[in-house]
Formats: structure tokens, sequence, C-alpha cells
């Protein structure tokens, strides 16, 4: 069983209804947990023409978010120490329910050679082509989450966590 497994097993047992329906704030170590059970993710940077949303796969390493990359917006964003957000979510959209991770900070370009090569290390593989030669991290300044419990209703079916 993955971290996030048995992550979304924990929230399922203990949060699966909420008599008031308010979503269920999750602690940092839950967070980096479900962050660290899945591969890709979304950075948000603003850029020239306004904000920028786009795909990335990802580590966790020592609680920030890392990637490869090559040049363009994300290197420009980490070489001048830009503010980024990068978010992770899982919805059952059936069960209605799901989490979100969100972690807010400043990109950060990896230049020292032991952390590159701690890095290289984790066989993150980019899915786009090209020569992604560059880490960067996203260091956090903030990590959220936010579980969505279904709501008490006896017409709901029990919900099960993920096996």
């Amino acid at each position: 069983m993955t971290t996030d497994e048995r992550t979304a097993r924990e929230l399922a047992q203990e949060h699966a209804y909420r008599d008031d329906g308010n979503l269920v704030e999750l602690d940092v170590d839950t967070c980096l947990g479900l962050l660290a059970g899945h591969e890709v993710g979304r950075l948000a940077l603003n850029d020239d023409p306004g904000p920028l949303v786009m795909p990335v796969n990802y580590v966790v390493d020592g609680g920030t978010v890392a990637f490869r990359t090559t040049w363009g917006s994300k290197l420009d964003a980490a070489e001048q120490h830009r503010p980024a957000s990068f978010q992770v979510d899982h919805l059952d959209v059936g069960r209605r329910i799901g989490w979100s991770v969100l972690v807010r900070g400043r990109l950060r370009e990896v230049t020292d050679p032991d952390e590159i090569d701690l890095l290289d290390g984790l066989s993150l593989q980019p899915w786009a082509g090209g020569d992604k030669a560059h880490w960067v991290r996203v260091m956090a300044a903030a990590i959220t989450g936010r579980w969505i419990p279904i709501a008490a209703d006896d017409d709901d079916p029990p919900v099960t966590a993920p096996a």
C-alpha cells in the first residue's frame, strides 16, 4: 500500500462523513504524505501575459517539491526566486469526496552539485521530452490541505477507503 493510499484510508475512516459538511483542514505531515504519493501536479506562477499554470511531474524531498526543467518560464522564475504555488489533488467525483494540497512559496534553481546528485538519485524521469538538465525546488512558505468529506445523509452509501 502506498503512502497516498494509507493516508487516504486514514482520512476516509476519520472524516468520511461530517455532520456539518465542512472541509477538514489537513496538517503538514498529512499533506506531505499525499504529495509523496503522486507524480504530477500543477505549478502556478506569474508570467508577462498573466498567471501561468502548467503540469509538472515531481518528487518530494525534505519537505519540498522538486522537478526538472529546461530553459523557459519555470527556470527564469527559479533564477529570480519568484513566488509560485504548486497544487495536487485527488477527487472521487462519484462519491463527491477528495483532497487538495497547496504549496506556496518561491522557486529556487538547485545549483549545488551535492544537492543535484541527491535529486538525481531519486530517479525522477521527466514526462515531457527534451533536455531537462535543471532542478528546481518550490521552497515552501506554507503547505496547506483540505479533505472534502461527504455531508452526512441517510441516502448516501457508506464510504470505504481505497484498498
